[in-house]
Formats: structure tokens, sequence, C-alpha cells
């Protein structure tokens, strides 16, 4: 787990990348079996949701979840470029209420959200080495659960060639 200390401003901007996030169709489901999973970012959604307007937030995030914001934070940069090219409309759900709610200006002049952009950009680059290290560390429990699957799938067959004394030569 990696600790996340987030000033005002900064968790400001991830909780709007999670509600960007979240606005996906799919966001919150396993690649590979397709059902829900806890790994998300749903859990840091809910966790900031109660501390904005706070100096510091904290939130401790798996390095999948760290990964996840870091893509939701490209995704909001180019949603709040979109929010203000469209004249104030977003095809993501709630990402038009809670824009407005964390910064009210957008809501009269919704090109204020162009001057939004470098907030996620540099919260996203300041977060670089962290987002490298949490992307090493999945990397890394793959090639793990690879291996273990490797040897499993040895173990099995060398139990069968056992039971069936030793290679069949012909």
């Amino acid at each position: 787990m990696t600790l996340l200390q987030l000033r005002a401003e900064d968790a400001n901007v991830v909780y709007l990348a999670t509600v960007y996030h979240l606005g996906r169709p799919g966001s919150e489901l396993d690649a590979t079996t397709l059902q829900k999973h806890d790994l998300g970012l749903q859990a840091i959604h809910d966790r900031l949701l109660p501390e904005l307007g706070h100096a510091v937030v904290e939130v401790d995030v798996s390095p999948y979840q760290l990964t996840r914001i870091a893509e939701a934070l490209l995704g909001v940069t180019n949603e709040l470029k979109q929010y203000a090219i469209a004249g104030g409309r977003s095809a993501v759900p709630r990402f038009a209420e809670t824009l407005h709610w964390l910064y009210p200006e957008t809501k009269d002049d919704p090109g204020v959200a162009m001057d939004l952009v470098q907030h996620p950009v540099m919260l996203r680059n300041r977060m670089a080495g962290a987002i490298d290290d949490a992307r090493a560390a999945i990397e890394a429990a793959a090639r793990d659960a690879e291996a273990a699957r490797q040897s499993a799938r040895t173990s099995w067959w060398q139990r069968i060639t056992s039971k069936l004394g030793g290679s069949r030569s012909k």
C-alpha cells in the first residue's frame, strides 16, 4: 500500500478523476473475470468525499489503484478540455455536477475548465515515481503468479508421469 498525502486542491483533482473513472462503463470490472471487484477507485472515491476541504487528505492506495488514479488523471485532463470546448457539457455522468461543486466558477464560464487542466497534469507528474513503482510491483506480482502457475503445472505433470512409472518410451 502507498499512502497518498494530498493537499486540498490535489484531493479535489483526484476526487474529480474518480468521478470521471467511475462514469465510464465497466471501469470497476476485473478485466479477466468481468466481475465487479473492490480494487478499483470506488473505495478511493468514497474515502475522499468526507475529507474534501481539509488541508491535507491521506488515503492508502494499492499499486493497482495508484495506476488507475494515474490513468484517471489523464482522462480528467482530456475531459476538462472537452468540457470547456463543448460549452459546459460532458458525456461522463456526474462530471459536470461534480466540477461545478468543486469549482463553482466553471458553471458560469465553462472556459475556466481550461485553466484547471494544469492541476491533474502537474499532480500526475509529481506522482510519477510512485506510479512507476506501482507498475513495477504489479508486473512483479504478475510474473510471480505466472511462475506459480508454471510450477503448479510442472508439479501436476510430474505427478502424472511418476504414477505412470517415469517417462514412456517405445
